[in-house]
């Protein structure tokens, strides 16, 4: 923010509790916070049938707060997410169940280069540096609350949708995504991965290398993926239909597959 201000603790705005006296709100753990959570073993909320990841390939990996099992936001007036991507550049299934509108905008993986492209012209140098040079950094940290209309007015495609309670918002691999809650609203969203993504997961890795945690280890999916194949499996379902119904995804699995192994 400047150099003449003291350093100020920023909290990841879903993880905020609005219990506190103060108003202000704080982190789940931070002394100043009031609310206190239910302990509820992850392994309890995935073995629900109805959990997504138990249809795809994130069932066979460990179990990560918040990317293969399920967060409910409680969301405010005005609430707002910062532009990012997903942990391992996976999809996201966000769904609205009550309450307010929300608003989405989202950059096309396609578009991504030039956003990033954009975003490090424009950021502040002093931010830049302290990234490394490095945008997804930024990103990463979930720190860049831009508005959509700098993006169009620099030749980069941004998609808006209006999300109402009952609707299914959904990021494919690599999407830029933010937005803002119209209101109160009671939201819950869940990572996933399905066909194609191993290329996205290699560009992840590539990239994060010795700068942040890769939360996903897509080497032991791809043995894995590997040996269901081997079987004439997938992970949901038979490989001959997933083959059927998604030949170009599918055949790119097994190229990243043969290649990486």
């Amino acid at each position: 923010m400047g150099g003449a201000l003291d350093p100020v603790d920023v909290y990841y705005l879903s993880d905020m509790s609005p219990a506190d006296k103060d108003v202000c709100s704080r982190s789940l753990g931070d002394p100043a916070c009031t609310a206190h959570a239910d302990a509820c073993p992850p392994r309890q909320r995935f073995a629900n049938p109805r959990t997504l990841n138990n249809h795809t390939m994130l069932g066979a990996a460990s179990t990560y707060e918040g990317i293969k099992t399920s967060l409910l936001y409680i969301g405010s007036q005005g609430y707002r997410f910062s532009w990012h991507v997903e942990d391992s550049l996976l999809q996201s299934c966000s769904y609205l169940q009550a309450g307010a509108s929300k608003f989405w905008w989202f950059i096309p993986a396609s578009e991504r280069p030039l956003a990033e492209r954009v975003m490090r012209e424009l950021m502040d140098p002093v931010v830049l540096e302290a990234a490394g040079g490095d945008v997804r950094t930024v990103l990463a940290v979930k720190a860049c609350l831009w508005p959509a209309t700098l993006f169009p007015a620099r030749g980069v495609r941004v998609g808006f949708h209006k999300m109402e309670p009952g609707d299914f918002a959904v990021t494919g691999y690599g999407v830029l995504h933010r937005g803002f809650n119209g209101g109160p609203n009671v939201a819950s969203a869940v990572n996933t991965a399905c066909t194609a993504w191993f290329s996205y997961a290699m560009e992840h890795a590539e990239h994060r290398r010795n700068k942040l945690t890769i939360h996903i280890p897509f080497e032991k999916l791809l043995v894995l993926a590997a040996q269901k194949l081997a079987a004439g499996e997938w992970w949901s379902g038979d490989a001959k239909t997933r083959q059927a119904s998604e030949p170009e995804q599918f055949q790119r699995d097994i190229k990243v597959m043969v290649s990486y192994l």
